[in-house]
């Protein structure tokens, strides 16, 4: 292949998720004597940045509103100036406003599904329009790629049309690996190098539950009087998780920190790793503490479940239940042995199933099979 494939990839911000994570894992590893991948965000921030400063060309155009139709000229105008041969859209709210540019302009498209957007905690109104919306999307999309066995088959359950895929979500274990050098911070958080340490390491979202996080802890904290948490996030719920810490005394106990960009350090100076979340597909910090061969709690919920089998890789609990979460980390706490087993078991998991070269190659395939005309109309 003499021409590269160049490829628009298209998210909804620039700040740093877990989208956006899987999206530079993506990009940064494609083969570029054969793709060209080029990337398009709704808002300015650190993706943007760590794209160019990987040597690939980032183009931002501002907006914040779905199905923005003042911004479809823009986009449209993107596609055929720079004649990309594939539009690969990330997300529901990037596929609102670059799907219909897209189409308008001829393109074969990706639909990367990073979670449905008619999720656990939607009033009935608006999960129909979300569901509306994602039909919308996935009947106009050539291609769509699920991170999770479970939403591949919630997506067939809901649109017996979708021409779906699983590739799972994965990230670099050989990045994540225990056996590198890391730097300890519990000097810096302040807390003793023999304490144990739990630890929240996530946005602070409802989808996230931090306050079941919090209740264990207030839980676990009568057994274990010094024991240590920590929390390190930011989101919309972090006002409300500070005046819980505050609610339940907890201030001894727990180290509260913002976003962290240094996550290996993080995770290399915890003890246990605790995911409480309502719904996931495959979650990427997860995956990258199992990798960095942490003890795993998190709840037991469709795609966490896929990577984390209880008491083969790591302990699962039911989502919302803080006593449960506390039994948890009680008996990882004092099952040295077991913990270690399960430790070693997640790194095997994630390197045999969830390696990053797995999604590099799988979209590589599709990219190829799309420009080549594989995919036709419904």
């Amino acid at each position: 292949m003499t021409k590269k494939i160049k490829i628009l990839e298209t998210i909804r911000q620039g700040e740093i998720g877990g989208g956006e994570t899987y999206l530079f894992n993506l990009i940064s590893r494609l083969d570029r004597n054969i793709f060209e991948p080029v990337l398009l965000s709704f808002s300015d921030g650190k993706l943007v940045e760590m794209t160019r400063d990987a040597g690939m060309q980032a183009y931002v155009i501002p907006t914040n509103i779905p199905f923005n139709v003042m911004v479809y000229p823009e986009v449209y105008n993107l596609i055929e100036q720079k004649k990309f041969d594939i539009v690969h859209i990330h997300g529901t709210r990037a596929a609102t406003n670059s799907l219909l540019p897209a189409k308008m302009a001829e393109r074969p498209v990706i639909y990367t599904v990073h979670g449905w957007s008619y999720h656990t905690g939607n009033q009935p109104l608006v999960t129909a329009m979300r569901k509306a919306a994602e039909k919308f999307i996935i009947m106009n999309a050539d291609l769509v790629i699920c991170g999770s066995k479970a939403d591949l088959q919630m997506g067939k359950d809901n649109y017996r049309k979708m021409r779906g895929e699983l590739v799972y979500n994965s990230i670099d274990s050989a990045k994540f690996d225990p056996a590198l050098q890391y730097t300890n911070l519990r000097s810096e958080l302040g807390i003793s190098q023999d304490a144990f340490v739990v630890t929240f390491l996530a946005r602070v979202t409802y989808q996230k539950d931090p306050l079941t996080f919090l209740r264990a802890a207030n839980i676990v904290k009568e057994t274990i009087p010094d024991i240590k948490f920590l929390f390190a996030g930011d989101g919309d719920m972090k006002n409300e998780a500070v005046a819980e810490i505050e609610r339940l005394n907890l201030s001894s106990n727990i180290v509260t920190k913002g976003f962290r960009t240094d996550v290996k350090n993080m995770l290399f100076s915890s003890d246990v790793f605790v995911l409480p979340s309502l719904w996931e597909v495959v979650p990427l910090g997860l995956l990258e503490a199992m990798s960095m061969e942490k003890a795993c709690i998190a709840s037991n919920i469709p795609g966490t479940t896929e990577a984390l089998i209880d008491n083969e890789n790591g302990l699962l609990f039911s989502p919302g239940s803080p006593k449960e979460l506390a039994e948890k980390i009680i008996y990882l706490y004092k099952h040295i042995v077991e913990r270690t087993r399960l430790q070693k078991a997640a790194r095997k998991t994630v390197m045999e199933r969830f390696d990053i070269q797995k999604l590099v190659m799988a979209n590589s395939r599709f990219y190829q099979d799309l420009y080549r005309g594989k995919y036709g109309p419904f």
